[in-house]
């Protein structure tokens, strides 16, 4: 068994993207799809930006607000592989307890480019998926 949950996941053979979800989403509108996905990688940007900030002034209320805000717009578009490492991030902090908050960071954030690439693959080939 793998002791990184990235590759404990890549190695489940669960995609990091529902693409079903993502493409109801996107009312299975190309055009509309590729839209979602931009609005999407720009607030994940934005996000994990504030993230990483709350985290490192151990601000628990402003990283348990951020990872729900990401968690929800996750959810919608099917990007699934974000969703633990946030959940637990919005959990620790409505606690207030940041522990491991940074090693959970890292993981939603190699998660992220992990999303990224099934979606750039999928927008190049979408029969594939």
């Amino acid at each position: 068994m793998t002791s990184n949950p990235d590759q404990a996941q890549a190695g489940s053979g669960e995609p990091p993207v529902d693409f079903e979800q993502l493409r109801a989403a996107g009312n299975d509108d190309p055009e509309l799809l590729r839209e979602l996905v931009k609005l999407y990688f720009d607030q994940a940007r934005e996000v994990m930006g504030g993230l990483t900030a709350a985290v490192q002034k151990r601000s628990a209320p402003e990283t348990d607000y951020l990872a729900h805000k990401l968690v929800g717009a996750s959810l919608a578009c099917g990007m699934t592989a974000m969703v633990a490492p946030l959940r637990e991030l919005e959990s620790r902090g409505r606690k207030g307890d940041l522990a491991g908050a940074e090693d959970l960071l890292a993981q939603a954030v190699s998660r992220l480019e992990l999303v990224r690439a099934a979606v750039d693959e999928f927008l190049r080939n979408p029969a594939s998926q």
